[in-house]
């Protein structure tokens, strides 16, 4: 078993079932696409004490956000898991209320769609702003350190 720098030790717990569950777990969800592989992959490839320049983690932080805004509307399994003479009747009831407020659910879904994607844009945008106003400011004090070198070059 690969060693993770974190010990699990109590007294009952099986270290390498609960490590395999979990990786059960996570591979279920990436077979169900609940994680997205290329997120994945650059945060693994950008580790935080890989990156080396903020501007590189804005970007990273910036495409971790945009792939999360959006609220996923879609219908999901209904399950019981209590195992009991009563899941299957649980179980219509469930469906039954979730079919009577599924319209209301995905109206109030669809609008913090809309309110995160604004928010985004936003962030987006003023961010950009930001960057343009730096990289101009950056062309001035150069042109500005420039004519200072000049100046100072023609006294002498």
């Amino acid at each position: 078993m690969k060693e993770y720098g974190v010990k699990i030790g109590a007294e009952g717990i099986d270290t390498d079932a609960l490590v395999k569950e979990i990786k059960e777990r996570a591979a279920a969800r990436v077979k169900n696409g609940e994680f997205d592989g290329d997120i994945i992959s650059r945060a693994e490839r950008f580790n935080l004490s890989a990156i080396k320049d903020n501007d590189e983690f804005f970007d990273l932080y910036l495409t971790s956000i945009s792939s999360i805004t959006q609220v996923d509307i879609g219908d999901f399994e209904i399950v019981e898991h209590r195992s009991s003479f009563f899941a299957p009747f649980l179980i219509r009831l469930k469906k039954a209320i979730w079919s009577l407020l599924r319209f209301y659910t995905y109206r109030l879904w669809s609008q913090q769609n809309r309110a995160n994607n604004l928010v985004y844009s936003a962030f987006v945008l003023q961010t950009q702003r930001h960057r343009d106003q730096m990289a101009k400011l950056q062309e001035q004090i150069e042109a500005l350190e420039k004519r200072i070198t000049q100046l100072e070059g023609g006294q002498k």
